[in-house]
């Protein structure tokens, strides 16, 4: 019966690249939290998304009995990242099945910064991402209307302020996080997690693993093809590692076959600023936060 489903009263909406799967891990930790191993459902924008990304569940019932083993848990709640970029199609599904009170959580990060990230990981991940980091910001549009990899929207992820605003309209509790505060200080971060989420914050969590963590490349493309297309020599490879630990967070190969990404050109930092700019400073004006150092 749907009057007995266990439902989510919490919602980790985004945004993607800023640190949502170590929010996610640190989290669980908690006694009282309740998360499905599922991170991402994307269920709230199912139709957005299907097609466009890896996982996503598009059926009610399946939904909803993720949620069933966090029975009697003080706070049950999951994390999609999409719910940030198709923002109205969430708010619209998620006052439908779950009503204004759910608890909304966002983390933000300089969207520039965020556009790079986001795009080395794709690179670093999926083949299909074989271009410059310039030469991709120039194809989003176009892989927006050949419905491409979602993550692949390297600006349009990074404009925050109209979602932030409708959430805000449309739900009582909304709690912002700082991805730069999140980096430097997790534990006090998550501190305000816990008492927003109305639970005790003096429970021990451990903060000593980071996951996600960017930075790395191939160190050449013939070593990319490899070990990222379907091949003979990736079909050997892969019989010899674990598959939840692949080639590339194997300590041997980010060793020996990746190396630290260069900076971003100063001239795309400055382009990607510009083209930011006014989304920048509106966030900055709905959230009183101060946000100049975006803007450098």
């Amino acid at each position: 019966m749907a009057s007995d489903r266990v439902k989510p009263n919490f919602l980790l909406v985004g945004a993607g690249k800023s640190a949502t799967r170590s929010l996610y891990n640190y989290l669980i930790q908690h006694p009282d939290v309740f998360m499905p191993s599922l991170k991402e459902p994307q269920f709230f924008v199912a139709r957005e998304v299907a097609g466009r990304i890896q996982k996503w569940v598009d059926d009610e019932e399946t939904y909803f009995r993720l949620f069933a083993p966090g029975a009697g848990k003080k706070a049950i709640g999951e994390a999609s990242v999409m719910y940030l970029l198709f923002y109205q199609e969430a708010i619209k599904n998620i006052l439908h099945y779950l009503g204004n009170q759910v608890r909304i959580m966002m983390i933000l990060r300089n969207p520039v910064d965020r556009a790079y990230s986001a795009y080395n990981f794709v690179h670093l991940n999926n083949p299909a991402e074989r271009y410059s980091f310039e030469e991709a910001l120039q194809l989003e549009e176009e892989r927006w209307r050949q419905k491409e990899s979602l993550f692949m929207q390297y600006k349009r992820m990074g404009l925050y302020a109209d979602a932030v605003q409708a959430y805000l309209n449309h739900f009582p509790h909304v709690h912002i996080m700082w991805y730069d505060e999140f980096r430097q200080n997790p534990a006090q971060v998550l501190k305000g997690v816990f008492e927003f989420l109305g639970l005790r914050s003096d429970v021990p969590i451990d903060y000593s693993k980071v996951w996600n963590k960017g930075g790395r490349r191939w160190k050449n493309p013939l070593i990319r093809w490899l070990l990222m297309s379907d091949n003979w020599i990736k079909r050997i490879l892969k019989m010899f590692f674990p598959r939840r630990r692949g080639v590339r967070t194997h300590a041997f190969f980010t060793q020996n076959f990746m190396q630290q990404i260069e900076p971003m050109k100063p001239e795309t930092r400055k382009m990607l600023i510009e083209y930011f700019r006014a989304d920048i400073l509106r966030l900055q004006q709905i959230t009183g936060r101060d946000l100049s150092s975006w803007l450098q």
